[in-house]
């Protein structure tokens, strides 16, 4: 679907409800494929990649089973998880293609994925060089993957952590369900330090959630998993997704008219890194509050008597976010440089090359370095038509930017948002913005 966004004219007000959390929706789903009994999982996103990831759970044998107020039934058959012949398309999605490499040895036969994600030559190695660890063979192609367990090993396994923060999580999840002749533990020790620590931080909240026991030591990089863990069925709800409120309380702070936006089912109290974006915004002059008893944020924006002052933001530990700062970044007073940020070059796409592109279109000054993006204010910034590489963060993050253009912008498949936020342009519309298919 195309799309033509108009500069707003009015103000932005009104209330919407956050999406459920994709990263969280990805693991509570696995998490109870993995478990004996019946669970219910409250509040999922079920669409772009968590829904790879249910086409994946279905074709193994898991029946997931939708009720009303967005409530799924999950439930494992007895020849879930033991073998299966076909090819998993996981198109992609880094977090599928990811877990399921690791979750390759519990089968009895290879298993065999493929999917754009091996195309595009994200980084998978040393995820696969740590599962030869555990006994697994693989043969990886520009295409596909196959992968066995042919030996039984419960090695200690080294594994660098500033590539992605999915090879951990693919081995925490998998790590409990393996039983080691002779001994009781598995040792994951971190050979660099940590990118995206959050995300591994849900992970383990969702596994302990689900009965499994992890000791996690972040100060000297190491995790040890007790082996021959059950999986409990768990009824689950999973919390409000920050990374996509972002774009909705940067839409309200950037608003030159005041307005007032109340975004509800976000609560600070679990482990999403992304929930920074409230401190980030405050730091350069948003009002922003935050009932936690309620679980919403209310954002007043008036951007010509709150204007933002530029920051320096590191952005290890939260690179969903980067996108949208970019875009705060051309708005605010000054520069905004965004750094310790390479990691975001190994994402659905390079997405600090990407937003730089963007930005320079729409008439923004940047300069791109290889660990960092520096943005300066930007009086007026000009309408485009938005190339969003089929990234959804970069979609929605230039979309914002394009409300506060001087003319007019287009974006084309517009559906990428579907991903993270199936409702973020209907949510704009609500709020006030002018948006129409072309």
């Amino acid at each position: 679907m195309n799309l033509k966004i108009y500069p707003i004219t009015n103000s932005l007000n009104g209330e919407i409800i956050a999406p459920g959390s994709k990263s969280y929706s990805h693991r509570a789903f696995i998490a109870a494929s993995l478990a004996d009994g019946i669970s219910i999982i409250k509040n999922p996103l079920t669409s772009g990649d968590v829904e790879i990831t249910l086409n994946v759970l279905r074709s193994l044998g898991v029946k997931i089973l939708k009720k009303t107020d967005n409530t799924y039934i999950v439930k494992t058959g007895k020849d879930s998880f033991r073998s299966y012949k076909k090819v998993l398309d996981c198109k992609n999605s880094g977090t599928t293609i990811r877990i399921f490499s690791a979750l390759s040895l519990l089968f009895e036969d290879r298993l065999i994925l493929k999917g754009e994600f091996f195309k595009l030559n994200r980084p998978i190695l040393p995820l696969l060089e740590a599962l030869k660890q555990l006994g697994a063979d693989f043969k990886l192609s520009s295409t596909k993957l196959k992968i066995k367990r042919k030996k039984v090993l419960c090695n200690k396994i080294k594994i660098q952590g500033d590539k992605s923060s999915q090879f951990i999580t693919a081995l925490l999840i998998l790590c409990p369900q393996l039983k080691c002749e002779n001994k009781d533990y598995i040792e994951i020790a971190l050979t660099t330090p940590l990118v995206s620590k959050p995300f591994v931080d849900i992970t383990l909240n969702v596994l302990e959630a689900f009965g499994i026991n992890i000791q996690a030591n972040f100060e000297i990089g190491k995790f040890y998993i007790t082996n021959d863990q059950t999986y409990r069925s768990q009824s689950y709800t999973i919390p409000g997704d920050f990374s996509s409120a972002a774009f909705i309380l940067t839409a309200a702070v950037l608003s030159k008219k005041p307005s007032s936006i109340i975004v509800n089912n976000l609560s600070i109290k679990n482990s999403q890194g992304d929930k920074k974006i409230i401190d980030i915004l405050t730091k350069m002059g948003a009002n922003i509050k935050i009932e936690e008893e309620k679980h919403r944020v209310i954002i007043n924006g008036d951007f010509k008597n709150l204007p933002l002052k530029g920051k320096e933001i590191d952005c290890t530990n939260i690179p969903d976010l980067f996108p949208v700062l970019s875009v705060i970044g051309a708005f605010a007073k000054g520069k905004t440089i965004l750094y310790n940020a390479s990691h975001l070059r190994l994402k659905e796409t390079d997405r600090i090359s990407i937003m730089a592109r963007e930005l320079r279109k729409m008439g923004v000054k940047v300069i791109e370095e290889d660990d960092k993006l520096t943005i300066f204010h930007c009086d007026k910034l000009n309408g485009i038509r938005i190339d969003h590489n089929n990234d959804h963060r970069i979609a929605m993050a230039c979309s914002i930017a394009a409300l506060y253009a001087d003319s007019n912008s287009h974006i084309l498949s517009s559906e990428i948002v579907n991903d993270s936020y199936p409702s973020f342009f209907e949510d704009l519309k609500e709020l006030g913005a002018q948006i129409e298919n072309i």
